[in-house]
């Protein structure tokens, strides 16, 4: 039994938020300013200043650095584009010290457990660091690029706005992309023979406590643990004997005992939702602050193509 997922616009919304931040706005060092920001001379230090973006250094690590988050997001990591996006992420965070921006260390975890979920496990993520090879402090240190970057052009651009006719043109163009399946919030007790649901079911009637009976019968450790809950899930995820039970029983009802994989059931359901598209009426927040967010970002983008074309940018 899988849990539900979002439409798909906001998954990949998710996606981009995190992995996307890794790869598109990372940057750095162990020590949380790949740039430099020191003065020592490119010859005093195993880590040398490579360039300066208006007489502030750039080094070593920084672009190494950002060469690992392209291999990391599965994309060219030649010299030139790393040092390419180090520039820029120097104009950010020049930028961002006179506008007194700064990155919110909450959201920079948030985009890292995001990482984690997607990778499956922070095993996932440490399997995934050491393939290309990338450090954690390096990895929070370019999240924490990404953050600020988001952070600027919230400032610098906060009266660029999407109207609500653009997010409903957006919605009609894809709606597929918010197709919602039928699902429910469920709650489980496995067991191993008929005999056995049904002393269960016995004692759920007496009026004990689901998490009780729970924790008693289920063989379930997943189950058991939860005291039964599992969570949101879609019913097409459901094996089919268990689907028409919940679909034949009213929230807030225990099915009879129903023979599943792995044993006997009982179930009992809650919140259910519909499948089918969602309406314009619950999404159009989230499209508007999407693609506000993706004005914001192009207009960034063009502000640092005109300040790029305007800096010095050196070698030592």
């Amino acid at each position: 039994m899988s849990r539900s997922r979002t439409p798909l616009f906001f998954v990949v919304l998710a996606l981009a938020a995190a992995l996307g931040a890794a790869v598109l706005a990372a940057c750095g060092d162990a020590g949380g300013d790949p740039g430099g920001g020191a003065t020592a001379s490119p010859s005093s230090s195993s880590d040398p200043v490579v360039l300066l973006v208006d007489g502030r250094p750039v080094r070593r690590s920084a672009v190494d650095a950002v060469r690992a988050e392209f291999r990391l997001g599965g994309t060219a990591d030649t010299e030139a584009l790393a040092e390419k996006e180090v520039v820029r992420r120097e104009l950010v965070r020049r930028e961002a010290e006179r506008l007194s921006v700064v990155a919110d260390p909450k959201a920079v975890e948030s985009r890292r457990s995001a990482m984690v979920d997607q990778l499956g496990g922070e095993q996932g993520l440490v399997s995934a660091l050491e393939r290309v090879p990338m450090t954690d402090a390096q990895l929070r240190s370019g999240l924490t690029d990404g953050v600020l970057r988001e952070a600027l052009q919230e400032v610098r651009y906060e009266d660029v706005t999407v109207s609500g006719a653009a997010a409903r043109e957006y919605y009609d163009a894809h709606r597929t992309a918010f197709r919602q399946t039928a699902s429910a919030h469920l709650w489980s007790i496995q067991v191993a023979a008929e005999r056995i649901a049904e002393s269960a079911l016995g004692r759920l009637r007496e009026g004990r406590p689901w998490d009780e009976v729970a924790r008693q019968f289920s063989t379930d450790p997943e189950a058991k643990a939860a005291g039964g809950d599992m969570g949101v899930v879609s019913l097409s995820s459901l094996p089919t004997p268990l689907r028409k039970a919940v679909e034949a029983t009213r929230d807030g009802q225990v099915t009879k005992p129903v023979q599943g994989p792995g044993g006997w059931y009982l179930l009992k359901t809650a919140e259910r939702t519909s499948g089918g598209v969602s309406p314009f009426s619950e999404v159009r927040q989230q499209i508007t602050q999407e693609l506000t967010r993706r004005k914001r970002f192009a207009a960034l983008e063009s502000w640092l193509d005109a300040t790029r074309a305007k800096a010095s940018v050196t070698r030592p």
